[in-house]
């Protein structure tokens, strides 16, 4: 044999060596980053506090796909047996979620289990007592999510304690500015009544002595009835309200045809149930859309 066939023969032996040692799935486990302990998280807001709070620490799940209806979601299998090898499995709860309780019933005994309503102060609906699920929008609740899951994270991660409290500190520091600036935004203003398509502001509202009119319900399929459509257009052209909210992800052809009778305008306001895409792309935050919610509405309401 001669010499260049015994070079080529080497360079291919090499090269198929290489190549099973690149496809091999127990030597190529270490390249793809799985090891981290999973958290399988339901909402945006239980997203990005558990992020924050866990750095890289943690693989943080968003179970609810960016740029759906978070109401009108339900699991797949797929994702149902990823929830089953999460080291948590955190949902908002009060009724937010109404596939998370039957999972709950399924999970192994190694996933422990958070509803974090249990945590937080809920507010009742008037006209039927069911609980809001939309606590976060109340800044206090978000302070309260963060505590609790860091005081969750440090329990059973007790090598981390120290950066999550540090992170969870820093975090709280930022809602309680944000909370602040709400406070002095909305204290003097002309029109202090928020009408949305959706009732999903009731916290938002309560927290800053606001006025909650709702055109639908909690659930966002909901569809109003003739009366309350000319209840809402009444109460508009009655007190001179000049912006009827609504929510992006959900159908607003309410909210504009009610805009259309009375001269208002219809604009957006964000409930933070979930992110779209191009929100997540251009690295927006809880309190960077709650800031751009305060600008909204201090200029709808003819605050100063």
């Amino acid at each position: 044999m001669n010499t260049k066939r015994l070079i080529f023969i080497g360079v291919m032996l090499v090269i198929i060596g290489v190549g099973v040692r690149f496809l091999s799935p127990e030597l190529s486990a270490p390249l793809q980053q799985t090891d981290k302990p999973m958290v399988a998280v339901s909402t945006f807001t239980l997203y990005e506090a558990s992020s924050v709070i866990t750095g890289d620490t943690l693989n943080i799940f968003p179970i609810v796909p960016l740029g759906s209806d978070a109401h009108m979601f339900s699991p797949t299998p797929v994702q149902v047996a990823k929830i089953s090898n999460a080291v948590f499995f955190i949902y908002n709860g009060a009724g937010f979620e109404t596939w998370a309780k039957s999972i709950e019933n399924t999970l192994p005994k190694t996933v422990k289990v958070i509803d974090m309503s249990g945590h937080v102060t809920l507010l009742r609906e008037q006209d039927d007592g069911a609980y809001d699920p939309h606590y976060w929008l109340d800044i206090d609740n978000m302070i309260t999510m963060t505590q609790t899951l860091e005081n969750e994270f440090s329990k059973r991660f007790p090598q981390n304690a120290k950066l999550y409290h540090s992170n969870a500190i820093a975090y709280i520091a930022k809602l309680q500015r944000l909370k602040s600036d709400y406070t002095a935004g909305l204290k003097e203003c002309k029109n202090r009544t928020l009408i949305s398509n959706h009732d999903a502001f009731g916290y938002l509202a309560h927290a800053n002595n606001l006025q909650n009119v709702s055109i639908i319900g909690l659930s966002s399929d909901e569809q109003p009835s003739a009366k309350i459509i000319a209840e809402v257009i009444a109460r508009v052209k009655e007190h001179g309200i000049t912006t009827i909210f609504f929510e992006e992800m959900i159908n607003d052809n309410v909210a504009q045809t009610i805009a259309r009778e009375t001269g208002a305008k219809a604009q957006p306001l964000q409930p933070l149930e979930n992110i779209s895409e191009d929100e997540l792309k251009s690295h927006q935050t809880y309190e960077s859309i709650m800031r751009a919610n305060l600008a909204k509405l201090t200029q709808a309401m003819e605050c100063r």
